[in-house]
């Protein structure tokens, strides 16, 4: 299972995982809103990207299970400015101690309303951690700049990029250490950690995303990585 990616759902992949075996997790699940892309998908242009799974509520039942497979290690979990205290409560409820919001300054702002609200130029992401756990070197800061993928070269609606997730795991995490993504999609956080000299589990649902991170994993491993 180490160093490897799995087609499923995270909530029975979670549960079958042993207690304190996950160093750290970093992921990015549905926030509850029901995403649609209107970015076509780049083979064909006419059609655009599917929905997010299980993207109707806040995707928050997987936080108690997150919490006991953890050694004394910390949860890094990207949400929106809209959703972000429906994740911060639950993780408390599942037992982290909640102690950052990091924001992720995108460089270039989205789309949205255009008329009545502010042009959107980040993201959020929630810092939580379990038991004993301090950085493994000096204090990060909480706002981070990496540009956003240009969008035609995305291959899942809310792909990150490669540079803003080895960042978190440079800032986090140890040389070997374990990380997990319960929501890997196509595969960005592990290719960052293969990268980055950690190992890794992933989990995704879809069957698209889930061939697209073998196909990302297996670039890195062999023919020198890459950032698309």
């Amino acid at each position: 299972m180490i160093n490897s990616i799995i087609n499923g759902d995270a909530l029975t992949v979670l549960r079958q995982m042993d207690s304190e075996s996950i160093d750290f997790i970093i992921t990015d699940p549905p926030y509850g809103i029901d995403y649609q892309s209107n970015r076509p998908r780049s083979k064909t242009p006419s059609a655009k990207m599917p929905k997010i799974a299980n993207d109707k509520r806040p995707f928050i039942w997987w936080l108690y299970d997150a919490f006991r497979i953890l050694t004394d290690g910390g949860l890094l979990c990207f949400s929106r400015w809209d959703v972000q205290q429906v994740f911060i409560d639950a993780m408390k409820i599942a037992g982290f101690s909640v102690k950052s919001v990091i924001v992720w300054d995108r460089m270039v702002h989205g789309m949205g309303d255009l008329k009545s609200a502010f042009a959107p130029r980040y993201d959020v992401c929630i810092f939580a951690v379990k038991g004993s756990y301090a950085f493994p070197n000096s204090r990060p800061i909480d706002v981070i700049q990496c540009q956003r993928l240009d969008g035609s070269k995305l291959t899942h609606p809310n792909e990150k990029p490669v540079e803003l997730m080895q960042k978190l795991i440079d800032a986090t995490t140890k040389p070997d250490d374990l990380i997990l993504d319960p929501f890997a999609g196509s595969g960005t956080t592990l290719v960052a950690a293969l990268q980055s000299g950690r190992r890794y589990i992933g989990v995704e649902i879809s069957p698209q995303h889930y061939e697209r991170a073998q196909q990302r994993i297996y670039a890195a491993a062999f023919a020198g990585g890459t950032n698309d």
